[in-house]
C-alpha cells in the first residue's frame, strides 16, 4: 500500500503541516494571542513557537521522506506527536487564548489520536524493537530516573510552596505540572523499568520519553532566551543549564538509541 493511501500517513501529514503553519502565525503576528490569565509571558510564547515549529519542519521532513513501516520511523512518530499533544494541550487548557484557540484544541485532540492510533498500529504488525548486546540499558534507565527525580523535586517544591505555604489560589499555569507530574513523569519512569526488564515495550518507549526530553527542554531554554532579549533578565538561569546538560545527554542517548535498535521484523 503507498503511503499517500496510508490513513495514518495522511493524518498525520495534515497535523504536522497545521502545527507548523499555527506556529509560524504565533511567531510572526503574537497580536493573535489575547492577554492571559496565567503567568506566563509574550516573550515565552515566541520562544516555545519557534522550537514548534522548528520541530513540526523537522517532523514534515520525516513524514515526507521516511518509510512509514519501519519500526524505528514510528518511534520518532510517537515522540514528535507526544511534544505537539504536550505543547498545545497546554495551550488548550492554560489560558493560552486567541484566534487560533480552536486550531489549539484540534491539534490537541489530532495528535492524541494518532498516538494512540500509532501504538495500535505496531500492536496489530507486531513489529516491536529489540536491541543489540551493548544497548545502554541500565544507563539510560538511571538518566530517565535522576532526570525526573530532578525536575519533580524542582516542581513539587514549587507547588507546595505556592499552595500550601503562600495559599494562592491555582494559577492556569499550573496545567504545566499536571501534565508532568500525571503524565509525562510517570511515563519516563515506566519506560525505564521496562527497559531495564528487557521488555519491547520498554525499548518502545525509551525511544518516545528520549525525543520528548529533547524536544520540549529547548523550548524552555528558547523561552528564557526571548524574556532575556526583550528584558534583560532571565526567569530562570540556573534551570536552563540544567536542561542544557539534560538535553545534551539525552541527545547522546538517543544516538546510542538508534544506533543499537533493530525492528523484530527487520522492517
Amino acid at each position: 500500500m503507498k503511503k499517500a493511501n496510508n490513513s495514518l500517513y495522511m493524518l498525520t501529514l495534515i497535523t504536522t503541516s497545521l502545527t507548523l503553519l499555527t506556529a509560524l502565525t504565533g511567531l510572526f503576528y503574537q497580536q493573535i494571542y489575547t492577554e492571559r490569565i496565567n503567568r506566563i509571558t509574550s516573550y515565552e510564547l515566541m520562544g516555545q513557537d519557534t522550537i514548534t515549529a522548528v520541530i513540526a519542519l523537522v517532523f514534515l521532513i520525516l513524514i515526507l521522506f521516511s518509510d512509514f513501516r519501519k519500526t524505528k520511523t514510528k518511534i520518532l512518530w510517537l515522540g514528535f506527536l507526544l511534544y505537539i499533544f504536550y505543547v498545545y494541550a497546554y495551550y488548550s487548557l492554560s489560558g493560552i487564548s486567541g484566534n487560533l484557540y480552536l486550531v489549539y484544541m484540534t491539534i490537541t485532540g489530532l495528535s492524541l489520536y494518532l498516538f494512540i492510533f500509532i501504538i495500535a498500529d505496531i500492536i496489530s504488525t507486531g513489529k516491536l524493537p529489540v536491541v543489540k548486546e551493548n544497548y545502554p540499558r541500565k544507563s539510560l534507565s538511571a538518566f530517565f530516573f535522576i532526570c525526573v527525580l530532578i525536575v519533580s523535586i524542582m516542581e513539587i517544591c514549587e507547588i507546595f510552596e505556592k499552595t500550601v505555604l503562600l495559599k494562592e489560589k491555582i494559577n492556569p499555569f499550573y496545567v504545566f505540572y499536571v501534565l508532568d507530574l500525571c503524565f509525562i513523569f510517570p511515563m519516563i519512569v515506566i519506560a525505564g523499568i521496562m527497559n531495564l526488564r528487557k521488555s519491547s515495550w520498554g525499548y518502545l518507549f525509551s525511544g518516545v520519553a528520549l525525543i520528548k526530553i529533547l524536544t520540549i527542554l529547548p523550548a524552555v531554554m528558547m523561552n528564557d532566551i526571548f524574556h532575556l532579549l526583550y528584558t534583560g533578565k532571565f526567569i530562570d538561569l540556573s534551570f536552563d543549564i540544567i536542561a542544557l546538560v539534560i538535553t545534551l545527554s539525552a541527545l547522546v542517548f538517543l544516538i546510542l538509541y538508534l544506533k543499537n535498535l533493530e525492528s523484530a521484523n527487520k522492517s
